[in-house]
């Protein structure tokens, strides 16, 4: 490949926009996936063209490998975008946002009193400020501490694509024309890999769980091995406990007045990729 400084142009290429702190400061990153400067802040670069069409490719958004080339394109500190931490994905793709467009988004959002429209500018530099710094607490029960982890992009993206699978089958035999009895035994086969959708997402949120004597288990398949057999009280704590850090880390949602009834409401600010970077 050659070397691009030894282009004429090259002092004409896209330069860093942003430089942006991620909220976890670099934890909960395996050292391979990212290069960390110095400073603490990833330098950010504007989309290129290629990232835009990239983003608008269906097939490429659906295995979200349109995200992780944009991402790897726009984020070079960046080695492994699959391994980014759930934590600080939102401020990746605000930043990335923020780059090549500017620090104004429109969106619109629907009020719940009066189901009119309402169309908004949100400042994303004032979003990432709002940013909360992820918060992990560890879980105790009886003789056991659950220490847990944010899920990587990798494994929430796996799962996305099996539940809209498992949902698109659902509503294939639901509307098929087969008997009750077929849907009924069809019905039983993806039962069991809901199920197990449900607890990868529990094991793939825990770093580990440590007895009382010290020892601490980190292996996956051992961990996988204890949520398929602990008794129910412990699943249903530790599955609490993750949703209540899922919602603690989560960019908080958007205020809005509307213009219509002039009632307040909130909204999330929505992340897919097609409409997010349109």
């Amino acid at each position: 490949m050659a070397n691009p400084a030894q282009n004429p142009l090259f002092k004409h290429f896209r330069q860093p926009a942003i430089y942006l702190k991620l909220p976890s400061l670099g934890a909960y990153w395996p050292d391979s996936a990212i290069d960390m400067p110095a400073t603490g802040e990833i330098p950010i670069y504007p989309m290129t063209v290629r990232d835009e069409i990239t983003l608008k490719t269906p097939d490429a958004l659906m295995n979200g490998e349109g995200m992780a080339t944009t991402i790897q394109s726009c984020c070079p500190s960046i080695k492994d975008p699959w391994k980014i931490p759930a934590c600080d994905l939102d401020a990746i793709l605000i930043g990335i946002r923020l780059a090549s467009y500017g620090s104004d988004m429109d969106i619109e959002s629907t009020c719940p009193d009066c189901r009119e429209k309402n169309d908004n500018v949100v400042n994303l530099r004032v979003l990432l400020d709002s940013l909360p710094p992820p918060i992990y607490d560890s879980l105790h029960i009886d003789d056991l501490t659950f220490t847990l982890k944010p899920q990587a992009f990798e494994t929430m993206n796996n799962a996305s694509i099996m539940l809209f699978e498992q949902e698109k089958l659902i509503d294939t035999i639901t509307n098929s024309t087969i008997s009750d009895e077929e849907k009924k035994k069809q019905f039983n086969q993806i039962m069991p890999k809901l199920t197990d959708l449900n607890v990868m997402s529990l094991v793939n949120s825990i770093e580990s769980i440590t007895l009382d004597d010290g020892t601490a288990v980190v292996e996956q398949k051992y961990i996988k091995e204890f949520i398929d057999n602990c008794d129910r009280k412990i699943f249903v704590a530790v599955k609490e406990k993750i949703e209540n850090n899922n919602k603690a880390n989560k960019l908080p949602p958007l205020s809005i007045a509307c213009e219509h009834c002039n009632k307040n409401y909130s909204t999330d600010l929505n992340f897919e990729a097609s409409s997010f970077f349109a």
